[in-house]
């Protein structure tokens, strides 16, 4: 307990802040760590466990921006308003703050969900050796004041495998390319030559680092041209070669289901060549 106590004033910061609040959860310098707790295409994560709080979690998913969360193992009220600041460590010598953001609380244990420039100040911070910290006040328990602060100590150890990890993200997210067209000339079976690779190769791309989809449905459409009976089996032929692509590029036959909708299923409603253009697709969709 003595020994927690001693890191704990060790590391408190900015003290006309910190010294006045009624709860500061902060980790004490022989407990804090920062590790790398995902590492994979789709997703890096680092941790920092606050002891008696929960944890804090940059991360950031393929695709998409860093971010920073903040999980709690109490819950405290939705809309709490939060003063997001960085503070300085009191082994440097000269004392300030640095304004971050404002947030608000969540209402469940997750506290917040920090946006893109907020998570990356937020980290900024950290890299040079300041602490960003939480200022809020609890109004259900007696309103007492909080500090959450998140430690810099071995911060900097985990920064190259955590850098290492973002460099090796996908550079796609599911959402973004959960679903792909090419697209057809008219009364053509076959692809426009020029996007058949470009499109199905995403696809194939994202296959190779999510085993999490299970399937994909191949949707043949065509425009308002042509009888109702030819173009069902017009987008049929379509459907059916881009089902030969994939599966002369390895994807197994039996994660394949194909449907084929001929002119009733139009992307646009216009009549005008562009609108026509757009709706002689074959679109694949990728289902988890």
């Amino acid at each position: 307990m003595i020994k927690n106590s001693i890191g704990l004033i060790l590391l408190l910061v900015a003290w006309h802040s910190v010294a006045s609040m009624d709860r500061i959860y902060m980790a004490a310098m022989e407990q804090s760590r920062w590790e790398l707790t995902v590492d994979t295409p789709l997703r890096c994560e680092i941790q920092h466990n606050i002891p008696r709080f929960g944890t804090v979690s940059f991360y950031q998913d393929s695709g998409r921006d860093l971010k920073l969360k903040v999980d709690t193992l109490h819950r405290y009220k939705k809309d709490l308003k939060i003063s997001f600041r960085s503070v300085t460590a009191n082994w440097k010598g000269i004392q300030a703050e640095t304004d971050i953001g404002a947030l608000i609380s969540s209402g469940t244990n997750t506290l917040v969900d920090v946006a893109a420039e907020t998570a990356r100040n937020a980290y900024f911070e950290l890299q040079q050796g300041y602490q960003p910290s939480l200022f809020f006040t609890d109004e259900e328990d007696g309103f007492n004041r909080v500090a959450v602060i998140l430690s810099t100590v071995y911060f900097r150890e985990v920064e190259p495998d955590f850098g290492a990890c973002l460099k090796r993200l996908h550079p796609f997210h599911f959402d973004d390319i959960k679903t792909t067209s090419v697209h057809f000339d008219f009364d053509e079976e076959f692809p426009r030559e020029h996007e058949e690779d470009r499109a199905m190769q995403k696809i194939l791309d994202y296959l190779k680092v999510d085993d999490s989809v299970t399937g994909l449905v191949i949707s043949g459409h065509t425009d308002f041209k042509g009888s109702v009976c030819y173009n069902e089996t017009l987008s049929a032929r379509r459907a059916w070669y881009v089902y030969d692509y994939l599966v002369q590029s390895g994807i197994e036959p039996r994660r394949l289901l194909v449907k084929f909708y001929g002119e009733s299923r139009p992307l646009k409603k216009g009549t005008d060549d562009r609108s026509r253009a757009a709706n002689r697709r074959v679109s694949v969709t990728m289902v988890k």
